[in-house]
This record gives C-alpha cells, structure tokens and sequence, in this order.
C-alpha cells in the first residue's frame, strides 16, 4: 500500500469559510486549476460546486485533513452538516457580499450557500444573488481556471467558453438602514443559526420552506409598507408561486420579505400569529378546510407540530364540526393526526362506555331537541374521533354502536350550536383518557359481564332484605317485569351498555318499553341502590375484574369553559323530592320549575329514596317471603317429628294451632325430609318381604298390593323409597317375560322362549307345519296367513341363532336342517310337551294333523306346475314380459299418457309404487322395446340445478313406442277381462283340520 503523501504548499482555512472557496485558495497556492487539485487530492470527481460541502462522507473530510496537515475534525466547520433541512441541496446557489469578499481576500463564507441568509448584517447591506455582467449565479458549477483568474471573480464558462471574468468584489453593494426589516429578519436567522442546539433551527427553517409557496400566493402590498422600495421591487418581480416541494430560486430580497412575513407566524407568541394567520385566510375564498389556500396538502404534510397547531387554530371558526373535533383545533393540544393516533383512539375504545357518563351528559346535553339516550350514545362516540387519523366518522360509530344512522355531525352542530365549548370539553375529555386512563376496562367488561348478570332468585332475595317487593316473576304475562328491569339497570351500571341497541340481549322492544325503565328507575330505594352495587362488587370478583364500580372524569376538565348544563351535584334534591313524591308531579315539571334538564331530574332522582309502602296482605311476595322466615325458625325438625309423627297430627292442625299457611307448612316439612301422607296413613310393609315378593318371585306390584290390600301405587312408591328399580310397564314386566327356564331344557328352545312373549306358540307352529309340504298349506291348518308364519319362523331362526328348515319350491316340498330336525326332536319329548301345553292357551294348543289332511295337502302341492316360457304376442312385435299387479298399475299410467315422455320420479309421484320396483320394471320395458329412453340432454341437466350446488345425476326419460302402446293396452285389458271373470269359491270345502282363525295370525306377535 502506497502511504498517503502530504502537500509541501498549503493554506489555513479561514473562520466561516467553505470548504469549497479553501480548496480554490489552496489550488492558487500550488498554481494549479480546481479540477486538478481535486484530482491531486484524490477527491471524487464533481461537476456541481454545492456537492463539496453537502455531499464529501466524514472519511474524505478526515484524508484530506491528513493530506492538508490540518488537525482532525478542522474541516468540518467548512461543510453543512447532511441532516441540516435547508441547505445548498434544496437550493444550489451561492449569493456573496462584495464588501466582505474584498476584506476576505475574495474567500467565500459557508453560510452564503444557505438560502435563508440574505443579508450581511456587518456590512447591513443585501446579499447579491448573480453576477452582475453574465447575471449567472457565480459558484453554480466548479469553477474552472481558477489559478488563471484573482480570487474573487465570477469564473462562470458561457457558450463560447470563454471565463466571465468580473470582478464581483467591485460590485455595488445593496446598503439597507439599521431599522430595516429585512436585517431584522436576517438577525432572526442568524440566531437560530448560532444556536448550539439545532432541534429548534431544524424546525423552523423547514417550516419557513414549506410555508414559501403559501406566503408568495398570500402576500400583497399591504404587507410590504414598512419595506425598502428595493424590496418592493424585488417583491414585484418574484417569479409565481409553485406546487413543487423544492426550495424555488428567490432572490435574496424576496427570501428576506418571505423571512420577515414567516416570523411572527412560526416564532412569534402563539395568539398574535393565529391572529396573522385569520388575516391572510380572509383574503381569499373562505374554506373549510385547515389548510390555508395556496399550500398544497404535501406541504401541509410537511409542516412541524407547532405549526400545525397554529394553523388549525387559526382555521377553528372556518372548519366543519366533526373536522374540528378530530383535530382538536378549539385546544391548545390541536394537531394533525399520525398514524400513531390509531393506537390511542384504540386504547381509549377500552375506556368509553356505550353511553357517555352521567355527569358528563348532564353538563352537555342541549336543553331541548336532542333525545337522552341517543345523545349519550352519540356523544361516547364522539370520544373517539379526536386524533383519529384514517376511519370516517361512520366507522367510528360502528366501533360503539352499529346500529346507529349516520348523523354524528348533526348532533355535534346541535349541541356546539349556543355552546361552542363543548368541542373543548369533547376534547378534554378525550386528551384525558389518552394522558390519565381510566381505571376501567369497559371493552372488557363488555366481553365479560353476563347477559343477565342477575338471576331472579338473587333478586328476589336482594328485595326481600331491602323490605321492597320484587314485582312479577320471569314467567308472567308482564310486558316487562321488575326483574328484568333490575338486569337492565345492573347490566347498564356495570358496561355502560346501550340498551337501545336491537342486537343487546337485554335491549328495549318498544317505545313503552324505554318509558318503563325509566319509571322503574326512581322507584328503587337508596337500600336496593346500595344492594345493588354490592351484587355488582361481588360479580366483578367472581369474575376476577378488579376495578371501581363505577367512575368518570373529574369536573375539573369543565374550568373555564360555558356548557348547556350545570354539574350534576348542582340541583336542590329536598325540592326534587317534595315535587315528585309529596306533589305526584311529573319529572318533566320538576325539570321546568328547578330550571334544569329533565336528563339532570332522572339521575337526580337516583339519590333520592321514595317512600317505603306499607305491605300488609299475605298474598304479597314480601310478606310470604316473611312467612316462610318465620316457619324456618318455628318448624324444625325436632317439632315436626313430634307434631307430625308421633302425635299424628295433620298438616292443617299444625297449620292453625302456630298460625302459618298450610302450603308453608308443608314446603318447611319437605324441606327437613318429612314423609308427608296425602291419605290415610298406610300399615308399614316389610322389606324382606317385600323384595322377597318382587325381585325374588317376580310378582307384579297389582298381586302384591292384592295380597295386602293395598293400591298398586302404594306398593310402587314403597319400592322407590327402598331403591328397587321398577320393572317396566305393560308385556315387559309379564311372568312369561321375566321367567327363567330350567337349565335341563335344552338350549335352542330356552332361546326361544325366554325373554319372549310367544315363543311356545311359535315353537308350536313350527312342529305342526314341518308336517306339511308348504306354508301356505300350513297356513290353510294353522288359521294363519302364509305372511304371518313365515314373520314368525323368521323370528325364531334368529333367537336360535340357525336356519331351521329350506323353503319349498315349485318341485320340492319344504323340510327341515339339520338343526330343525334337533329341534324337533327335542320338542316331542315328554318334558317339553308338558311345557308347552302349560304355556299356550285351549285356543292355541292345536292337535297335530292326521295323516289324511297332510296326504291332501301333499297332493295339492304336487299338481303345481312350472308356468314355463311365455308366449310371443301374435301381431305385435315387441318381446313379452311376465306380467303382475305392479306392473298393470304402471302400464296403466303410462297408457293415460302414451305420447308423453316422463322420467321414473314422475311415475311415482303418481302411482306411490317404489322407486326400487319402478326403475328396474323402466329398463325391462326399454330392454323389450316397449319404451324408448334417452339420457337428459346438458342444458337441461344445468339449467334445473339448484343455486349454488350442482345438477346431480342426468334423468333418463321414456316414451311408449306404438307397439309398446299395443302390448301394454293387450296386457291391461286380458288383466281386466280375466278379473272380472273369475270367481272366487267362497264356498269351497276347506282342507280338512283346523278351520278357526286364530287371533295369533298377525305378522308381528
């Protein structure tokens, strides 16, 4: 690495001078051109002369320093400090002073590259902006051939090259008088400049460049009288004002008359310059809007909190209401919302109950005009509008009431409309929340609280201890009872719940409903008041809320300002009371003669106790809570036992002889688990011998009370009371369904018949139809339908657990399995036939068929014959089916339509036949050519689908053919004919046997 060298030939900067003016002195000193020293010094290359003292990074600054033998840190008074709002990088021109050029030896000053120095105040003469022969601005690009020219001359390159050359130490100066105001303004300038401190300096200087553009479109003559003609003139040949950001190229007359303008305004006591500030608005069209014509809003956006405040102060009488309470522009604290605002209007949200507080809306409300309950919703919304930055006021309703219309503003116009103050007091109020909080959470307890954070027990408790009574139960036919207009009030004190919202589980139904709420109200005592919030107290800790009942923002917020009411303290409470409880006048009139709001009368009226009624009918809840007080203390257990089961005595007897209601006395003997009797007192019943009887006989509770002499009920609750589950009613609790087969009785025919109420009937059946070839037969012996045995067997096959027997065919009689010839077997037995003889019924205990009936029935069944193939039809060409009732009942309604093309659901709509026997019977006809199908074609299968689902499946449509119309007329008329011919032989000699119906035959036994 090649070790920096240091320069033989050098000069000492001089105080206040520019870095780049040194490097132009220093280049002089070792005869070379700027560029070329620039380049010796291994500086970057630069073509704008500003970027030497805006825009060199501190490690060049410390190389050079090395290089020049200057001492570490030396330069950085030559260059602006990059974090400096207004320097050369916003305007990139230097202006000079010629006098102070010649006592300098034509070196330049770093402050001539700011643009608001404009003056020389040791000279008191006016800076020059350009050079008076090229009228270019002298140092604008680096200069070139500096070592060719003296210091101090305008080195700008024209067209043709050639170096301007003028000497502007020998331009006139521009002396200004020791009063002017320009210096004056200039002296401003350089004290914030002096200033260690540039927090201050930052501020004003970017407001002073944000506020340019507005001043050039404001200013007049008016405001230049107490100015020098030449700044007048220089005033009258300023170029138009601008919308661009930038620092526009003003000479330096005109930055002094906008400096001079712009002081009393950015530093200056507040209430003079929002006084200045009203002035120039007025000089143009009045707007609503806080921004003052001729600034853009990216200007506007530009501008510093202190000057955002005095400004929309200024704007306060011009602005809209809601604009001006989110701006807080009434307040010393007006600002313009950040986006940091959002989280304070969130954090406040937790803080603001639904309705606004008491006290506070007794201080605000309008005296007319503006209903209570919906000012007080409205105004708890307004809360969050100070500082909110992005939501209009409809969304900022909807974050506190959803259900209210949008007439925010309406309700701010009327209530500011007498009383300006109360935006200052809304502003207040809200400062406060976002400064102090609030020591309740009412989001969270909003989220919390129960719907009905009272039961009706807890009430009517709450009443009886406060010797009040508490109204209709929940039950009544009451439009609303006292009870839930306890919820209402609890709810409402504990959430500050608005109980106008539809969505409120708790909320008003009606007009009427409201004005019962509010009659309720003053009838609560102080006692139920005070009860009240103890049971709120107790909630909040169940719930582990721990924070005060109730609280609101101190009066103190209200000093000084004129509002509609007075404090909520201020009302004569002896004269409230003799009006509305000694003169049964209305709130309304109490309000008119005590000269006060009717809301201030309502919460009044909260600190007032009524008179307490004298109850003295026993009907009254009061009183029969007392009764029953009393009987808890009279009516022990001891004194019943001995009244009631010792001595006998009846209910009414103990009634009358202590004089208590007989329903009390027997709620108090329930209550310390007495038996009471409602008849006749009963003999005891044993038992052991009662389970005995029961459990262990399996009697039925009519046989036992029979026994005893008793009613079966008697018998019923004595076995609750001993805890002995009761067998279920009707069949299940039969002998033949609770009894037990001995374990010598073979297994299948256990199954069969325990647990079963005609298991011996069917095993009966059984044995005698297995003598016969079919069931129908059986059927014809039995007095039963085919249907009605085979349900039956069925049943049997799946108690045994086996199939018993094949079913018959055309060819093959019936006959058992394996397993229902072991059946058989084991039901001829001796033992087995006393038992089942037993068991059924003279009826049912049919003799076994003689060998003649069985031989006649054998033979009926052989002469059944195969109906074998059918028989083409003769002229129709179509392929015969086998023919049934459900299919003539389908052809049949396909013949009242032949021409119409129909899908299966259609069929069944009409006819009721299944769906199972419909679809397969279609496809058969289709199949033999009695129909014709097609496959439902795609619009259609989308067009009938249901919105937002899908079409399902494709439908098949069907149509008769001729000769499918042909067939199905031939088919339903030889049906018809062939019905109409037969005769039944109602007198036909039945099969020998058995010819009585038996009442078992049903399917389901």
């Amino acid at each position: 690495m090649i070790p920096t060298r240091v320069l033989p030939l050098r000069v000492a900067p001089l105080p206040g001078e520019s870095l780049d003016s040194w490097l132009e002195a220093l280049a002089r000193r070792n005869g070379l051109a700027l560029r070329v020293m620039l380049s010796v010094l291994r500086l970057p290359r630069i073509f704008t002369t500003r970027l030497l003292v805006t825009s060199l990074e501190p490690h060049v600054l410390r190389q050079l320093e090395h290089v020049t033998g200057l001492a570490p840190g030396r330069l950085n008074a030559a260059v602006l400090d990059t974090g400096f709002p207004l320097g050369p990088q916003r305007q990139p021109r230097c202006r000079f002073c010629p006098q102070c050029l010649t006592e300098r030896d034509g070196r330049w000053l770093l402050r001539w590259w700011l643009p608001w120095v404009f003056a020389c105040t040791t000279h008191q003469a006016l800076l020059h902006d350009l050079c008076p022969r090229c009228h270019t601005a002298p140092r604008r690009t680096l200069p070139s051939r500096t070592h060719l020219h003296p210091p101090g001359t305008c080195l700008h390159t024209g067209s043709n090259r050639a170096v301007c050359g003028t000497d502007l130490r020998a331009t006139p100066p521009r002396p200004l008088h020791p009063g002017d105001p320009l210096l004056s303004a200039q002296r401003w300038t350089d004290d914030l400049l002096a200033h260690p401190e540039t927090t201050n300096a930052n501020t004003v200087f970017r407001d002073l460049n944000t506020c340019t553009s507005w001043l050039l479109h404001t200013l007049g003559a008016t405001d230049l009288q107490d100015m020098g003609k030449m700044a007048r003139d220089a005033w009258d040949r300023r170029p138009p004002s601008s919308r661009n950001t930038r620092l526009q190229p003003l000479s330096a007359a005109v930055r002094g008359v906008l400096a001079h303008n712009a002081r009393p305004i950015l530093a200056g006591p507040e209430a003079e310059a929002i006084d200045i500030i009203r002035r120039f608005r007025r000089r143009r069209d009045t707007t609503k809007s806080p921004t003052p014509p001729g600034m853009t809003f990216q200007h506007w956006g530009q501008l510093s909190a202190r000057a955002h405040r005095r400004f929309l102060r200024a704007a306060d009488p011009e602005m809209r209401p809601m604009e001006r309470l989110r701006l807080r522009s009434t307040t010393s604290r007006a600002s313009y919302p950040s986006t940091d605002s959002a989280q304070s209007t969130t954090t406040r949200l937790q803080h603001l109950p639904q309705l606004l507080w008491p006290s506070w809306t007794v201080r605000l409300i309008p005296h007319e005009g503006t209903e209570e309950n919906f000012f007080r919703a409205m105004a708890s919304a307004l809360l969050l509008l100070p500082g909110e930055p992005e939501r209009t006021p409809r969304e900022t309703t909807d974050r506190l009431h959803p259900y209210l219309p949008d007439t925010m503003g309406h309700v701010l116009r009327r209530s500011i409309r007498k009383h300006p103050h109360v935006l200052t007091a809304l502003s207040r109020l809200a400062d406060h929340l976002d400064n102090q909080g609030s020591p309740i959470d009412y989001q969270r307890r909003r989220a919390l609280i129960p719907a009905k954070p009272i039961s009706f027990d807890a009430w009517k408790q709450l009443c009886f201890d406060t010797g009040t009574q508490p109204g209709e139960s929940p039950q009544s036919t009451s439009p609303t009872p006292r009870f839930v207009q306890a919820q209402r009030h609890l709810h409402q004190l504990l959430t500050g719940s608005d109980l106008a919202d539809p969505a409120h589980p708790l909320a008003w139904q009606s007009p009427g409903d409201r004005s019962r709420y509010l009659a309720f109200l003053p009838t609560l005592n102080l006692d139920q008041h005070a009860a009240l919030r103890d049971h709120a107290h107790n909630l909040l800790g169940e719930l582990g809320i721990h924070e005060p009942l109730t609280w609101e923002p101190p009066e103190t917020l209200a000093a000084g300002l004129s509002l509609p009411g007075q404090p909520l303290t201020d009302i004569d409470l002896t004269a409230l009371e003799r009006i509305i409880f000694t003169q049964k006048r209305t709130p309304t009139e109490a309000a008119r003669e005590l000269g006060t709001t009717l809301t201030n009368v309502r919460f009044a009226l909260e600190r007032i106790s009524p008179k307490p009624r004298e109850w003295t009918s026993r009907h009254t809840p009061l009183e029969a809570w007392r009764l029953r007080q009393r009987a808890r203390v009279v009516l022990t257990p001891e004194f019943l036992d001995h009244e009631y089961t010792q001595q006998e005595k009846t209910l009414t007897q103990i009634a009358q002889e202590i004089d208590l209601p007989r329903h009390i006395v027997a709620e108090q003997a329930r209550a310390v688990g007495l038996t009471i009797f409602y008849s006749r007192r009963p003999h005891p019943i044993q038992e052991d011998w009662l389970r005995e009887q029961y459990l262990t006989r399996k009697h039925s509770t009519h046989h036992i009370a029979q026994q005893i002499g008793t009613e079966d009920e008697t018998i019923r609750r004595r076995l609750q009371q001993l805890g002995i589950p009761l067998r279920p009613q009707g069949v299940h609790s039969r002998t033949v369904m609770t009894a037990n087969l001995d374990d010598s009785v073979p297994r299948n025919i256990r199954a069969a018949v325990e647990g079963t109420l005609h298991g011996w009937l069917r095993l009966h059946r059984f044995q005698i139809a297995m003598a016969f070839p079919n069931l129908t037969s059986a059927g014809t012996y039995l007095g039963a339908d085919q249907s009605a045995l085979t349900t039956q067997f069925q049943r049997l096959e799946t108690n045994i657990g086996f199939t018993l027997f094949h079913r018959s065919s055309h060819t093959t009689p019936q006959h058992p399995t394996r397993q229902g010839k072991s059946l058989l077997r084991q039901l001829r037995t001796p033992p087995i036939q006393k038992l089942m003889t037993d068991a059924l019924t003279p009826d049912q205990n049919l003799p076994f068929p003689d060998t003649a009936t069985i031989t006649a029935a054998t033979t009926t069944a052989r002469h059944r014959t195969n109906p074998g193939p059918l028989k083409p039809f003769d002229d129709i060409a179509v392929e015969r089916i086998r023919i049934t009732r459900t299919t003539i009942t389908l052809l049949q309604e396909l013949l009242t339509r032949p021409r119409e093309e129909f899908f299966g659901f259609q069929i069944h709509a009409r006819t009721g036949l299944a769906l199972g026997t419909i679809y397969p019977r279609l496809k058969q006809l289709a199949q033999t050519g009695w129909l014709t199908a097609r496959t439902e074609d795609e619009q259609s299968w989308w067009e009938r689908a249901p919105a937002g689902c899908g079409p399902g499946r494709r439908r098949t449509y069907y149509t008769l053919t001729p000769e499918g119309t042909r067939a199905a007329t031939h088919e339903v008329q030889r049906y018809t004919l062939k019905k109409m011919t037969e005769q039944p032989d109602k007198t036909a000699d039945k099969m020998p046997g058995h010819s009585g119906k038996d009442p078992g035959r049903s399917k389901t036994d």
